[in-house]
Formats: structure tokens, C-alpha cells, sequence
């Protein structure tokens, strides 16, 4: 054993020969996530986020059972990213696994083309690659994720951990009611375990469902005061339903953007890839209330059929503490994104999730996924009507890359207010109809349109999509030469450095 003045000695040897990115990782900035576990940060400075992000493989402890993770800088629950609208990302991906990767910012409005958010990139294993984004100063302030999107294996990749937060400041700005409320971010993460003699394993239906890369967490709150919650779905293919008897959630945004009406709700739907940001009105008297996970049927999909706890929020009562002053009845924001049901469209379009009977292979517009074939191209300037049918009885997510989309209908029945969105369940055997805006030059390009349940991606449920722009000569990226992997090219890797 060292004595006590060698230990001091070796631990601060220890911290300097930390490099800057495990600094970087150990520090975080954001002391205000109370008991939720914390997770490491990169904030931008004078305008730019500077990060190394290395995929490694990682294992991991959750509750009671040990996995084989992936991760980002070794964390299961995953960096978090601060960026503020107009600053620039400059993210190394350094690939240490062995299989390929790439990386797609969820909800980004900026271009899919070079060093931006690219899904055509592959990062080869002992490759980086160096992505460069601008956020635009449009970009809705609010809650977003960043994970790999290499096809065929999104499902394993994202469900073993490669994936994090990102955050674009200025919540405050559009709904002031949350400015000086506790903030507390929660990633939900799903992972797999396939070891049906583990008696652990068993009684979780092989499923082990975190917050923070943590289980059995426990939630300390004061009673009389308001709390606002970010909370973020990053599982690869399962719904999470959250509800906690006794406490009711005040939602303030959908996807990042910040309802024009605040809505009051008993559970917090999320599908796969969707983020939701809350008010959370704690009792005065104080109490212990349970977070579940609710149950989610799936059609013929696998079912989670139980619920299970995530949290214990342990309330304590007001007594002698002035709370903070929680804001009265159910608040409206200006919207930053037009009605489009109140203008012209210059197109509709028909777009059909389905699947070969008896068979795993998921197809839209009856064809899976070909990496060389341009499924639609659609002239900058266009707002089109998009109605996507689910013609099977699974649970299918619509999700397309570079622009939110208006919700104006589920199952022909319009939908009240100003629904924006970037991911949404298509109801079994139903439909949903969405409007969107190819407006911004910004996202002319090739990018991707697909069902968030990463499993039917995998399996084909993704097709392509080109912005052009007739005016200008042809802008975006080519195809790339085939790399023999997947069907995807090669963009621009170099070697990671040693």
C-alpha cells in the first residue's frame, strides 16, 4: 500500500499525464444534473466546439450484469455536446474498433455534404475522419443526438452504446418560464443481452434499460419547485413510455423544437430517436414516486411486455424552503416554423413502409435499400405533402434526415395546432401525413429518409433522397466508388493517429 504522501504524489502524476481529450472527458460542465449520473461534456468557446471522439470497444457494468459495449471515449451513456446556434463543430471520429462507422447528427438542419453531417462517410476501423458543422442560427434551441449510421449494422452499433447528446442553447430564449429551473439530462439507452441462463438476463427479458449509462438511479428533488427535464430515447429499436404515479410532465418541446402550446401529460411517449423536454411540477408535501418504463406492444415486432423501474424520485417536503415559483396554467411561444398547411404545395407523394411476407427484409415503395439508387429527387424551393402508409402490423418510426416536418394528420384525422417533428411512429395498418419545406440551400445534397427502428433499416426500411438545385449547376455529392463493405464508399478517411 502507498503511504499518504506517495498517493497524493501518485495521483497527481497520474493527472498530468492525462492527455487533453481524457481532461476534456472528465470534466463536466453542466453542475446542475443533480443525482442523475453525470456525463462528460465539450462546451464551444469563442464560437467553436473542439472534440476527439474515439469508438472503442468498451465493457461495462449495468446493475447487475456485465456487457460488451461500444462506446465514445469509453462512455456507455456518451459525450454531450453544447453548441449555441451559429457556432462551428469540429468533431475527430477516430475508429478503434473493428468494424466500420460514421456519424449522423440527429435533427441537424445543416448540409449532408464533405465534412458535414454525411452519411455517405465510412470510417474504417484504425481510420478518423474529421466532420465539420456549421449550426445554423436558425436551428431550433433544444435537445438533439448524434450516433453512428452505417447500414447493416446501425442496429448493433447504436444498441451497444455508440451514441450521445447534443445540445443547442437558448431554450430560455423561446420559453423563459424554464430559465433558472434545476435542468436535468436524461439519455435512455436500451441494451440487448442474449444469455437466457443468466438468471438476471431473465428476469429483465434480456433487456437492461438505463439513464446515464446507469441503473437504479435515484432522483432527488425538493418539494414546491419546478424541475425541467430533457429527456432523450437513443435505443436502437424500443419505444419508452414513462410515467411516474403521483407526477404529472408539462411538455415543452418535441424533437428540439418548442411547442407553441405547452401540453400536460401523465406519460412521456418516445420512440426510437425522440427527444422530449419537460417542465416537472414537484409536490410541496414532498414523497417517493416510481419512474416505469411502461409496456410496448409491438405488433409482430419483439414486445418489451413488462413494465420496469428506472428511477426512484425521492421528493423531500417544502418545509422552510421557499421554492422556486413554478409557472401558472399551460404557457403558448411563438412558433419559429411556418403553418405549411397555409401554403401552397408544389407536390404530393406517397410513400409505403412495408415488408416481405414471412420474411425479414423491410422495403419502401417495395424495394429495400440500394446505396446506388436515387429514390427521389426534389428541386430546392419545393414544400411537398408526404402521406407514409404502414402496410404491416409492426411498429414503424419515419425519420428523414436535414429538416423537421409538420404532422398535419394521423390516420386522416387532422391534427390540432402546430406539430413539428423529425421523428414519428406510423401507426400500424394506418398512415401519417406530413409537411415539409425543401426551402433552405443549406440542405441541398444526397441524405436519407428511413424507419428509425433500427432493425428494419438494417434490413432495408431506408432509401435516398437529392435536393438539387435547378439554378445552380450540379452541388452535391457524388455516389463515391463502391468500397465493398456494406455497398457504402469510402469518403476522405485517413489513418487515426497512434
Amino acid at each position: 500500500m502507498f503511504s499518504a504522501p506517495r498517493k497524493i504524489l501518485f495521483f497527481l502524476i497520474m493527472l498530468l499525464s492525462l492527455s487533453p481529450l481524457q481532461m476534456a472527458v472528465a470534466t463536466n460542465t453542466d453542475a446542475d444534473l443533480g443525482d442523475v449520473r453525470r456525463l462528460p461534456e465539450f462546451t464551444s468557446h469563442h464560437g467553436v466546439l473542439k472534440a476527439t471522439l474515439v469508438a472503442q470497444e468498451t465493457p461495462v457494468t449495468l446493475g447487475k450484469v456485465a456487457v460488451s459495449a461500444m462506446t465514445f471515449n469509453g462512455e456507455y451513456g456518451g459525450p454531450v455536446l453544447r453548441v449555441h446556434p451559429g457556432d462551428t463543430l469540429k468533431i475527430r471520429l477516430v475508429n478503434q474498433l473493428k468494424l466500420p462507422i460514421n456519424l449522423h447528427f440527429h435533427g441537424y438542419h445543416g448540409s449532408p455534404l464533405a465534412h458535414g453531417d454525411n452519411v455517405l462517410v465510412v470510417v474504417l476501423p484504425g481510420e478518423s475522419f474529421d466532420y465539420r458543422l456549421t449550426i445554423p442560427t436558425d436551428q431550433p434551441p433544444g435537445l438533439y443526438w448524434y450516433h453512428t449510421h452505417i447500414h447493416g449494422i446501425s442496429e448493433e452499433e447504436v444498441g451497444r452504446g455508440l451514441s450521445g447528446a447534443w445540445i443547442v442553447e437558448g431554450v430560455d430564449q423561446r420559453a423563459p418560464e424554464v430559465a433558472g429551473l434545476r435542468s436535468r439530462l436524461m439519455v435512455l439507452k436500451s441494451f440487448n443481452v442474449d444469455r437466457p441462463d443468466d438468471p438476471e438476463v431473465k428476469r429483465l427479458h434480456g433487456v437492461i434499460q438505463s439513464i446515464n449509462g446507469g441503473t437504479e438511479t435515484l432522483i432527488a428533488a425538493t418539494g414546491g419547485q419546478t424541475e425541467f427535464w430533457r429527456v432523450s430515447n437513443q435505443s436502437a429499436n424500443d419505444y419508452f413510455h414513462l410515467s411516474a404515479k403521483g407526477l404529472s410532465f408539462r411538455v415543452l418541446a418535441l424533437d428540439g423544437n418548442v411547442v407553441a402550446q405547452e401540453t400536460g401529460v401523465d406519460t412521456l411517449d418516445l420512440p426510437p430517436g425522440g427527444r422530449m423536454e419537460v417542465m416537472v411540477d414537484m409536490p410541496k408535501e414532498g414523497g417517493h414516486f416510481t419512474l416505469q418504463s411502461g409496456a410496448t406492444p409491438t405488433g409482430l415486432g419483439r414486445n418489451l411486455k413488462t413494465s420496469r423501474t428506472l428511477a426512484d424520485i425521492a421528493v423531500s417536503p417544502a418545509d422552510g424552503i421557499a421554492p422556486a415559483p413554478a409557472p401558472s396554467g399551460l404557457l403558448s411561444h411563438a412558433s419559429l416554423l411556418p403553418d405549411l398547411r397555409q401554403v401552397g404545395l408544389t407536390g404530393k407523394r406517397d410513400i409505403v413502409f412495408g415488408q416481405v411476407p414471412g420474411e425479414e427484409v423491410y422495403q419502401i415503395d417495395g424495394k429495400s435499400y440500394a446505396h446506388d439508387r436515387m429514390d427521389q429527387r426534389i428541386a430546392l424551393g419545393s414544400i411537398e405533402e408526404w402521406t407514409v402508409h404502414n402496410t404491416t402490423q409492426d411498429m414503424h418510426v419515419f425519420h428523414i434526415h436535414q429538416i423537421h416536418f409538420q404532422v398535419v394528420a394521423i390516420n386522416d384525422k387532422p391534427v390540432d395546432g402546430l406539430l413539428y417533428l423529425d421523428t414519428v411512429r406510423v401507426p400500424e395498418g394506418g398512415t401519417v401525413t406530413l409537411r415539409m419545406a425543401f426551402t433552405d440551400p443549406k440542405i441541398v445534397g444526397r441524405f436519407v429518409y428511413h424507419c428509425h427502428v433500427l432493425k428494419h433499416e438494417d434490413k432495408g426500411m431506408m432509401a435516398n433522397i437529392e435536393i438539387y438545385d435547378p439554378k445552380a449547376p450540379a452541388t452535391s455529392d457524388v455516389l463515391g466508388k463502391r468500397s465493398g463493405i456494406f455497398g457504402l464508399p469510402i469518403c476522405w478517411p485517413k489513418k487515426a493517429a497512434s
